[in-house]
């Protein structure tokens, strides 16, 4: 890893990250984030580095005013529908699932750069204040004192299971454990896990940044559900949105998200639901002209530095991701 850092840092004293932008600069990069941190984490709390330090977020933001043209996803979807390109080295910002850090931590760093983002919801966890099924096995796992190799084993052994044997699945997991994330704001729940309520959201839509698309009602992986739960799980987020925002609900990602969590079957029903854009997690930069569905992002963690997220950004290494 410090080999490869130095790479990078000599690539960067001979400005080839500037070109690789410029050679790029007609595809448009979407990055996933999830939660944000302000806090230093030990053991399992955050060892999948889904939670991002608050600071190299606004580091990330600040590198990429300086370089990209950050736009709404609704703008990349609209010159898509319209054959029209989009801005060069033009980069959308999503974050996943609807945690409190978005507001308490993102929502800030969002005012000061003025740069838009779109945050896609899990309804049962924003509006049940239920927490999502991964993040009960990170709980459960973390507080058991377990090995991170063991966490990563169960949850990928867990995805791959059909949804009638999931739920069961989890909750035997935490009887064995001996731990139970029941409420995702209960007082003794890490702040990691917190979930935004609906005045948050509406505050966040009000000033003109933030947006809010789908991303199922039970945050289940829709590979693994027969046709009419895909259907009624996804209108169910959607209804809920639109009920809570008052505006259309237009863009959907999938949870999950890789090769295999969605299918031809789950396409055809979302695109009925009346969705005008579907997000994946599939690596990858959109080229232009692509359709504005099943589109690819790459995912950033709290083990990117800057380093690493030129690299990433500007084409040289998009492999890591």
């Amino acid at each position: 890893m410090r080999i490869k850092r130095i790479f990078c840092q000599t690539l960067q004293s001979l400005r080839v990250p500037e070109l690789s932008r410029r050679l790029h600069q007609r595809e448009s990069i979407i990055l996933m984030f999830h939660g944000l941190t302000d806090l230093q984490h030990y053991g399992l709390d955050n060892c999948q580095h889904k939670h991002l330090h608050v600071k190299r977020f606004d580091a990330f933001l600040n590198h990429l005013k300086k370089h990209f043209k950050v736009i709404a996803l609704e703008d990349l979807v609209r010159c898509l529908n319209a054959g029209v390109p989009p801005p060069p080295s033009s980069v959308v910002l999503t974050f996943d699932d609807g945690f409190l850090s978005n507001y308490v931590l993102g929502f800030p760093v969002l005012k000061k750069h003025g740069v838009p983002a779109t945050i896609f919801l899990a309804t049962e966890f924003v509006d049940e204040n239920k927490p999502l099924w991964v993040d009960r096995v990170d709980y459960a796992f973390s507080r058991a004192c377990r090995t991170k190799h063991e966490l990563i084993r169960v949850k990928k052994r867990l995805k791959a299971l059909p949804i009638e044997d999931l739920t069961v699945a989890v909750e035997d997991l935490e009887r064995q454990l001996g731990f139970k994330l029941d409420l995702s704001n209960g007082t003794s729940v890490p702040a990691i896990y917190h979930v935004m309520d609906w005045s948050h959201v509406r505050e966040m839509q009000e000033s003109g940044l933030v947006s809010f698309g789908a991303h199922t009602h039970l945050h289940w992986i829709l590979s693994r559900c027969p046709p009419d739960l895909v259907l009624s799980d996804v209108a169910k987020g959607k209804g809920i949105i639109e009920r809570e925002t008052g505006r259309p609900c237009t863009t959907f990602c999938y949870p999950n998200g890789g090769v295999g969590d969605f299918s031809d079957e789950t396409e055809r029903i979302i695109r009925g639901i009346g969705f005008e854009s579907t997000i994946t997690t599939v690596g990858g930069a959109n080229a232009p002209g692509c359709s504005p569905f099943l589109l690819k992002r790459f995912g950033i963690t709290s083990d990117l530095d800057l380093v690493r997220f030129d690299m990433l950004t500007s084409g040289i290494d998009r492999s890591q991701r």
